[in-house]
């Protein structure tokens, strides 16, 4: 990847972060002190809240009202749900505005569809909102309604239509699936390149009667590469481990087997297995903004995935996201190389891009913690500093 590439299509405050990333020389940890530095992520780092993305995006779209007003905001928003047909609750519009950014679960991705049509979007401009706004996978092509509403906003159709098309997509699924599901398997984002190619409604239910077995697998792409890249990682991890690379004088992995404790305690340079116990768990006493904190991808969660046990998409994609990591930068550890930041970001987008999720992007928080790390001179050791100084040092 060229240095132009990342920065193409970016927009000031993109830019500015980074900036941040490729020139400034913030590290969580001062190593002449061996003291923790500024809490950089509640003092510079400028993350796009949900209320801020939701107000760029209405201005784009005819809003000529107080940007500071919540309520001529909210009723900009009703007011374009009446005119397009799309029942939004009122209240949540409300939360969106106050930086309460709706959660990565089935009714909440509908509410932002409704959002979509009510602003009658593109499909292009509704991708961006997901991506860079709601921060989630635009289109999960495995759900029939969501291929469906991909369909609909391509072709310019509202939400109305896509509901009456899910109906009957609802009934062909039902009457079509086989019990033989040992079809050929389809890549997700390869059924977004056919439904792109779909120009009328009849040929949108031949295609679904036709795969209709394919809306059952879920994820199935991304769990492939997240169990290989557990694979990689703790293989890597026991090399590091062995190697005794970098200095560690916690509790000794004697086994010294490839597994995901050994795995956490390389990448964190601390025992997660003890410090994430239920008084004192990461997801409530760390000190990282909620964006990272949540959904982080520790024991449970890889395990899960392991096991092909439903995760959510969230940690689906922090999890891809932070094992590529630590297989890239262990690779060229062990091989005495610099790993080179372009290029992992570059394999890291290919890698979300096949799986159907968002690319890297700066404002929001985790990806900015990844890619912050991936730029520094000793990336391992950098993001093992993280997690001191937002979770081992906050709670000491």
């Amino acid at each position: 990847m060229e240095l132009e590439k990342l920065y193409e299509n970016a927009g000031n405050l993109t830019s500015k972060g980074l900036d941040n990333i490729m020139y400034d020389e913030y590290c969580f940890i001062d190593e002449d002190t061996d003291e923790y530095t500024e809490e950089y992520l509640k003092n510079e780092y400028n993350f796009k809240s949900f209320s801020d993305g939701l107000t760029e995006c209405i201005n784009k779209y005819g809003f000529k009202g107080d940007i500071n007003s919540v309520e001529e905001k909210t009723e900009y928003i009703i007011s374009k749900c009446r005119e397009n047909n799309v029942q939004l609750n009122l209240a949540i519009i409300k939360t969106w505005f106050k930086d309460k950014r709706p959660v990565s679960e089935k009714r909440s991705r509908e509410n932002v569809y409704k959002l979509c049509f009510a602003l009658k979007m593109d499909l292009k401009q509704a991708s961006e909102f997901f991506n860079n706004t709601y921060f989630e996978c635009p289109f999960n092509f495995r759900i029939h309604n969501e291929a469906i509403y991909f369909y609909c906003l391509n072709r310019g159709l509202n939400y109305s239509k896509a509901q009456e098309l899910i109906k009957k997509a609802d009934e062909i699924i039902k009457n079509n699936i086989s019990e033989n599901n040992e079809s050929e398997y389809k890549f997700t984002y390869n059924i977004g390149n056919e439904i792109l190619q779909i120009n009328s409604e009849e040929k949108l239910f031949e295609y679904i009667k036709k795969h209709s077995n394919e809306f059952l697998i879920s994820n199935k792409t991304a769990y492939n590469h997240a169990k290989r890249l557990i694979y990689e990682c703790t293989e890597l991890a026991v090399k590091l481990y062995n190697n005794d690379i970098t200095y560690r004088d916690e509790r000794k992995f004697t086994n010294k087997k490839k597994n995901i404790d050994l795995l956490l305690f390389v990448m964190f340079d601390t025992d997660m297995l003890i410090k994430n116990n239920k008084n004192n768990s990461f997801s409530k006493t760390s000190q990282f903004p909620e964006l990272i904190k949540s959904n982080f991808p520790l024991k449970m969660q890889l395990s899960n995935i392991c096991n092909n046990k439903k995760v959510s998409y969230d940690t689906m994609r922090k999890a891809l996201i932070i094992l590529n990591f630590f297989c890239f930068f262990a690779s060229a550890c062990i091989k005495d190389e610099e790993g080179d930041f372009l290029q992992f970001v570059a394999e890291t987008d290919d890698l979300l891009e096949s799986c159907g999720y968002p690319k890297l992007y700066v404002r929001n928080p985790y990806d900015w913690l990844i890619m912050h790390c991936a730029n520094h001179y000793t990336p391992l050791v950098e993001l093992a500093n993280s997690i001191k100084r937002y979770y081992i040092y906050a709670n000491e």
